[in-house]
């Protein structure tokens, strides 16, 4: 009998390389780099190591190359206790994915992504009778989307969360299609008036437009240093920052996905 999960996390696991710098180099310039980080990320695995960690039985679901980065990633899995065995793919052919991300003094960033094997995953890939049993399957932040617009629109009934990121957002017409199917969305300012070619002050209407066609839907719109307003069909929160020394913000984003998630899971 297949095991059930809290959540399943479905997109990319990459190796992330940070260089902290002064500031960002111009074009054809260059920034000393005063420290360098060498550890695990992608959107997706983010979020299921974050929920693993505040007890929620979790599992992953990906693609990753068989090699070195792919080997690392693998330890940091069985390290926090997020489940794998069957729910992530191993490409002989194509390399695991990487992230290179410059950090600011002031904590801001600039990324380039590499998706590698995750970017090829097909519906095949996924393990159906895991997702149909999982209180939530989560995607985050992966260019191709074809293997999770099969399964929505498959016979498998699921409790389906999207944090889009920017990979996702940039192709707003399909992006929209898996909003209409989610019942949690979390998305930056940014990412809704993309996927809705809509200005920041028409959210509020749109978003209660979305509760509407689905009261039990659910969603965080984050702003950065301004907070993040959280709309359900009961109640509309804003949510003020705390104030602390912005050192690096890269997976911000993914736990505040990883609370909701988590807090919706306990029923609160």
């Amino acid at each position: 009998m297949p095991e059930t999960f809290d959540i399943i996390s479905v997109g990319a696991v990459l190796v992330d390389m940070i260089a902290l710098v002064e500031e960002f180099p111009k074009k054809d310039g260059e920034s000393f780099v005063r420290d360098f980080k060498f550890m695990p990320g992608g959107a997706a695995a983010n979020v299921a190591v974050i929920t693993s960690r505040l007890g929620l039985k979790t599992a992953f679901s990906g693609k990753i190359g068989k090699d070195t980065f792919g080997e690392l990633l693998l330890k940091d899995l069985t390290k926090e206790k997020v489940h794998f065995k069957n729910t992530i793919v191993i490409s002989d052919e194509i390399s695991t994915g990487s992230c290179y991300i410059c950090v600011d003094k002031k904590g801001d960033r600039m990324i380039m992504a590499y998706s590698g094997a995750a970017d090829t995953l097909a519906i095949d890939d996924l393990p159906l009778e895991l997702f149909a049993k999982a209180n939530w399957v989560n995607l985050s932040d992966l260019r191709n989307i074809a293997s999770i617009e099969a399964l929505l629109d498959s016979d498998i009934e699921i409790n389906f969360s999207m944090s889009p990121g920017a990979l996702i957002a940039q192709n707003p017409s399909r992006a929209y299609r898996l909003v209409q199917k989610a019942k949690l969305i979390v998305a930056s300012v940014d990412e809704i008036t993309q996927i809705f070619r809509c200005a920041e002050e028409e959210i509020d209407a749109i978003t209660a437009d979305l509760i509407e066609e689905n009261k039990e839907r659910v969603i965080a719109v984050t702003k950065g240093r301004r907070g993040a307003t959280i709309y359900s069909k009961a109640e509309t929160v804003k949510i003020p920052i705390f104030k602390v020394d912005v050192v690096d913000t890269t997976g911000a984003g993914d736990a505040f996905t990883a609370g909701m998630l988590y807090a919706l899971t306990r029923g609160k």
